[in-house]
């Protein structure tokens, strides 16, 4: 188990941020006996997902929506497949733009 600052140090992520995905309801770190934060490994590996989710360009309601999608079943995540499918649709539209550029910067350089 990890502490806060352990976590913002390995994540790269401000320890403000870590705790705004908290208040979120993005993650739910367990708590010691202190009332500190404890992360386990998995909690670490689902942060790395919603900061790349976010480099994305994924809202954070898409990503709680697509995480957590049914909070008493944690285990099973039926929305896989659609967050895939948002991911794929992402990156098909960052393609296109990178092509209407790149024909953009061309015709602008032929001006």
């Amino acid at each position: 188990m990890s502490s806060i600052g352990a976590v913002a140090d390995r994540t790269g992520l401000p320890v403000e941020t870590i705790r705004f995905y908290e208040t979120s309801g993005l993650l739910a770190p367990q708590r010691d006996h202190s009332g500190h934060r404890r992360y386990a490994e998995a909690d670490i590996h689902e942060l790395e997902v919603i900061q790349a989710l976010r480099q994305a360009g994924l809202s954070l309601k898409d990503i709680r929506d697509h995480l957590h999608p049914d909070d008493d079943h944690p285990a099973a995540r039926p929305h896989v497949t659609s967050l895939l499918r948002m991911l794929d649709e992402r990156g098909a539209d960052l393609a296109r733009a990178r092509t209407l550029v790149t024909r953009w910067a061309g015709s602008a350089v032929a001006r």
